[in-house]
């Protein structure tokens, strides 16, 4: 019976472009044409994929977790601008001896 299906089917597509061809995939009539195109690949949702072990579902959601910005304003370092030293005291003599040579020529 298979070398019966192999003629029939070779007869069916004999002269036809993959416009013109239907394949039933999943109870569906779609064009040829379609299936061979990359972007036809079909994506499974989230919830479509094999239950995983517990331990390593645990390891990916903490890792999830751990990924998220919950608030890019809260996770940024906070700086205390009072809780910096002063400047060194030989940049702060530098800069008076700087002042007082400005204040001198503009005399």
């Amino acid at each position: 019976m298979s070398n019966n299906e192999n003629k029939d089917s070779k007869d069916i597509l004999e002269g036809k472009s993959q416009d013109e061809v239907f394949v039933n995939i999943g109870g569906k009539e779609v064009p040829l044409s379609k299936l061979t195109k990359p972007h036809a690949v079909v994506h499974p949702q989230p919830g479509q994929f094999p239950k995983v072990e517990k331990e390593a579902q645990q390891k990916e959601d903490a890792k999830a977790f751990d990924q998220a910005v919950l608030d890019p304003g809260k996770q940024k370092q906070q700086f205390d601008a009072a809780s910096f030293p002063d400047v060194e005291p030989e940049a702060k003599k530098r800069e008076a001896e700087l002042e007082e040579a400005r204040a001198k020529k503009n005399e």
